[in-house]
Formats: C-alpha cells, structure tokens, sequence
C-alpha cells in the first residue's frame, strides 16, 4: 500500500500571498443603469465549477437594457441552450474582456448579423469570433437586452472580467465597482482530516467556530490521534444590504508568524474550473452536507489559488505539545474574520486503515479490469489516493445486455473524462447492434452514452462513477407540437414550439426544414421554439421536423399549414 504524501517543509511565504495584480480602478462602469446589487459573486462554488464572474440583479425582470463597461469592440457571440445561453464578449485596449451573459437580445445590428451567420451554417447554437473592426463600443453604450437563457435559473446579468490573452476570470470587484460592503465573512465549522490515509476514505472531524469577541473559536484544543492533517472551512460571505451568502475570497492559516497555507480565488481559467471538486470536501458535499474547501490542495489539484509550494499540503505536528494557529479570511474588499484554534497530538498515533480494492493514486493513469468490464481513468482523473471497488449485479430491465456493474462512488469525483468498455452476456440481435448505448445511474442522476464497438468490447466516456449498463434502445423519440396543426391555419399563431421527448432523455440531433429550407428554432432544454418572421411568409408552407436521439433512432413528422 502507499498513498501519495509529502512531507511539510515551513517556509514562510507571506509575501507571496499578498502579492496582487493590477486592477484598474474605474476603468469599468456598471453594465446596469440601476443601483448595483449582486446575487452571486465571484468564486461562488457550485456544482462541478468555481461561478466565474458577478450575477447582477435585474429586479427580478427581463429586458432590462445593458450598456458596454468600457470603450472596445464585440470580438464574439456565444449561443447555446445550456451554459451562458446568449453572450457577447467586448475585448477593451487595455488588455482585458467583459463578458455579459443570459441576455435576450444583442442590439439590432448585431442581431442581425448573428441571425445572418445562423441561417448561413444552419445552426442557432453559434460561437462566432467577430472582426475587430465590425461593432466599435463605447463606454456606456447600448449592447442588448437581459434575460433568463441559458442555465439561467432566473432573471440576471452573468458578468465576467477576463485577460483577453488567456481568457482566465479575474474576480470583478478588485476592479473598484461602487459596490458597497463592509460585513466579514462568516466562519461556521472547522473540519480536520487523517492525512495518512486519503480524504476519500475517512469522514472528517468537524468543529464548530463560535464567534467569541473579537474571534471566531473552537471548544477548546482539538486533540488528534496523527502527526498528518488537513483542514477545510465552512464559510460565506454577505455585501451590505444584501441577505444572499456569497463565496469567500481569501483564506490564510498560520502558526505563530509563520504563513503555512491557503488561497485567494482571485483568477481562475475555465480549464481549471473544474478542479473545485477537489479543492471541496466532494464526499460531504454529495452525501448532503455543506461545502468544505480545503487550505491545502489534495495531491491531484492543479488549480493555481493556493499559496502553498507543492511540498507544503499538510500540518506535521511532530511532538505532544499543544500548537495554536489562526486563519485569516477576507472577502475583496479586505474585510477580515479571524479564527483561532489549537491543536495536541495524543501519544496514540492511528495506523493507516486498508481497504478493499485496488489502490489508484493521482498523476498516474490508473486501470481497472476483469473479463467483462475495462475502466481507464486517465493521468488527471482522481485528485486522491482511492481503494477502487467493483461489484457486479444481475441485470433486471429486458433490454439489458450485460449486467449492472457498480463501479466505486458517485461520491468521488473524477476530473474530465475516463473509459468504460463492457462485454455482452448475451447474443445481441443484428437490427440491434447499432444501437447500444452504456447506462450510467447514480443516487443523483442518469446518463446514457452511445457504444462504440472496439474489439469485443462496447465503449463510452463519461465524468462521473457509477452503476453501468450495457443497453439497447430501438425506441424513436416523440414530437409534441403547439402553434401549428396539420391542415389547419396558423395565421393567429406566434410562435411554433416543439417538445421532444426520449425514453433515454438523451437527443442528439434535432432539424427543422419549411418549404425545403433549414428553418431556425431556439432551444432550452427538450424545447425547441420558432417565432414567426420573415421566413415565413403568408401563404401554403410544409414544415418537416427530424429528431434523432442518442443511440441514432429517427423520428419525423411533416405539417400542412396555412399562414
């Protein structure tokens, strides 16, 4: 057994800690003509991600209008039904991008332009790069209107400050937004870990920080049976007047003088994005529980906030001695809480526990396999050391063909993709063999993927452990349709809307074709909307619809109407 650990070498490093970049201060306005407000900030966590940039209240309404943050041009459009939904990226001389997101509508000239480039590749989910010169702004100038598209989970600006050269998010209020805030954060629990063996296999031991004077404390001194821990805080913050918690921004521990760990969320790449799931204790997250972060990063985190040297990723207490430390956390504005807590290590020092199944160590590519099933996690797949396990139970649904595989926990997280491949019990028929699809089903969730043959062997990536399948599915998708009937006119209608639904919830492709020509429908979620326009003149029209879904079923339907 080993479990990847490095030893603690005390270095004091505060002055890379407090080392900060240039924010010009002033340089940006307000996208809103309204008081600001926030409803998210910045390093905000949510679920698989860091939250990238500031929500901005709308007064919880739509098409509120927004205006450029500083002078520079529209360098991209983003269309999507998830994610941002419609977003325009200004790239500014200085050097710098603003991105505001979940808007309804560009300004009419560039909604012209995009609705140009999508009739031209047929598409409406677009990513366009814009010619520098086409759409100059000023500061202050109209650039569309506010919505709710997208991931959107209600009315808001999702507002981003990026480098315009390596697209990493910088945290918007180093950049002196009149946004006001004079509350600290709030301290809520301590939790503290075992760091000879791996935080997936233990369950912390947390405190609560009570605020007592001018401190935050635990009960007394926390005694440990290790010379090795880690530790995670629970905490929020709060801006003035407004009730929402909020994402802290600044975490520093110290013994004594001497800075031993933290972070400072204050530039993050969407390439990096992803590594909150190790940055949080993901097993208490997922089990119900509140986030946790980490002061010192696990073994397979890459994300550049921490202030720590790669050998410095716990506390070693190396004697019985009682050692008292401190944590500074601050949000943006410099506020400041402070804990203090003490730690003694007892004479008894506990083993490292063995476990069932096979050790996997991060930064290494890890495999796993019998006769009937393959998992390849790849090199940055697993942030910690884990006992992988697999066990196997009869398949139960009629269109299974291999049994139910239940590989590791849902509670622990895997960064990007890694490979299932799974074997056929059972002789599948030829109609069906181009139509495999692996299932994955978790306490949260389920997920299908289509099944490449490869070798004996059905494959599929996906991003999460589970219990996997080998399925087929020769079920089409459905078509449910509002706004217009077969035979019918449609002259008082709108809008058309599409519902497409899937036994597998799974739709890949979706097409919509008036009179012979691609026509173009929005979507979010398994809704698909046309609104009438130009291209859809008074007259007789025949509209086809095609839907094909993840395993490559087909349905189409064709409608007869008037206009």
């Amino acid at each position: 057994m080993r479990i990847s650990l490095l030893l603690l070498l005390y270095c004091p490093f505060t002055q890379v800690f407090s080392q900060s970049k240039p924010y010009p201060k002033g340089y940006f306005r307000y996208p809103l003509a309204i008081a600001p407000k926030l409803n998210a900030n910045f390093g905000e966590m949510r679920p698989n991600h860091f939250h990238m940039g500031l929500d901005l209240f709308t007064e919880r309404r739509e098409n509120m209008p927004i205006y450029a943050a500083a002078d520079g041009y529209v360098a991209r459009v983003k269309i999507e039904p998830g994610g941002f939904g419609r977003a325009i990226y200004l790239n500014h001389p200085n050097g710098f991008t603003t991105l505001y997101a979940h808007m309804n509508d560009f300004m009419p000239e560039l909604e012209q332009y995009v609705k140009g480039k999508q009739y031209e590749k047929e598409s409406w989910m677009q990513e366009l790069e814009i010619p520098a010169g086409k759409f100059p702004v000023k500061k202050g100038d109209f650039i569309g209107y506010s919505g709710n598209t997208g991931g959107s989970q209600g009315p808001h600006v999702h507002f981003e400050i990026r480098e315009t050269a390596s697209e990493n998010c910088l945290n918007p209020l180093l950049f002196g937004f009149s946004i006001p805030d004079n509350i600290p954060p709030d301290l809520t629990r301590l939790a503290v870990y075992d760091r000879n063996q791996s935080t997936y296999e233990q369950s912390p031991a947390v405190y609560s920080l009570v605020k007592k004077g001018a401190f935050f404390q635990t009960a007394g001194t926390i005694k440990v049976n290790t010379d090795k821990i880690v530790l995670a805080l629970q905490a929020t913050d709060r801006m003035s007047g407004v009730p929402n918690p909020n994402g802290i921004f600044s975490v520093a521990l110290f013994e004594g003088n001497r800075q031993l760990g933290g972070f400072k969320i204050d530039n993050v790449g969407y390439d990096e994005t992803r590594y909150l799931n190790a940055h949080i204790d993901y097993r208490t997250k997922l089990s119900g529980g509140s986030y946790l972060q980490y002061i010192f990063p696990l073994d397979g985190d890459k994300l550049t906030i921490y202030r720590n040297t790669p050998s410095e990723r716990f506390i070693l207490l190396k004697d019985t001695a009682v050692h008292n430390f401190r944590l500074e956390v601050r949000d943006p504005y410099g506020n400041m809480s402070e804990a203090r807590f003490a730690f003694q290590r007892t004479s008894r020092i506990n083993p490292p526990k063995i476990k069932a199944g096979q050790l996997m160590l991060p930064d290494q590519i890890n495999i796993y396999e019998t006769d009937q099933i393959q998992v390849v996690i790849p090199e940055n797949g697993i942030y910690d050391s884990i006992y992988f396990t697999h066990s196997v139970r009869a398949k139960t649904a009629s269109t299974g063909f291999s049994a139910i595989h239940d590989v590791q926990t849902y509670q622990v997280p895997v960064h990007g993709m890694f490979t299932v491949r799974l074997k056929a019990d059972s002789m599948i028929p030829y109609p069906l063999r181009d139509r495999m699809l692996i299932r994955k089903i978790t306490k949260t969730d389920t997920d299908v993927r289509k099944a490449n043959w490869e070798l004996g062997w059905y494959t599929a990536a996906f991003r999460e452990f589970g219990s996997f399948q080998l399925i087929a599915d020769d079920i089409p998708p459905q078509i449910g349709i509002s706004g217009v009937t077969d035979g019918a006119s449609a002259s008082k209608a709108t809008r058309i809307v599409i519902t497409v639904t899937d036994n597998n919830d799974a739709i890949r492709n979706f097409r919509a074709e008036l009179d012979g020509k691609w026509l173009m429908f929005s979507q979010k979620g398994r809704t698909f909307t046309y609104k009438f326009d130009e291209h859809c003149l008074p007259g007789n029209h025949i509209l086809k619809l095609s839907v094909e879904d993840e395993a490559g079923n087909a349905t189409l339907k064709t409608i007869r109407f008037t206009r």
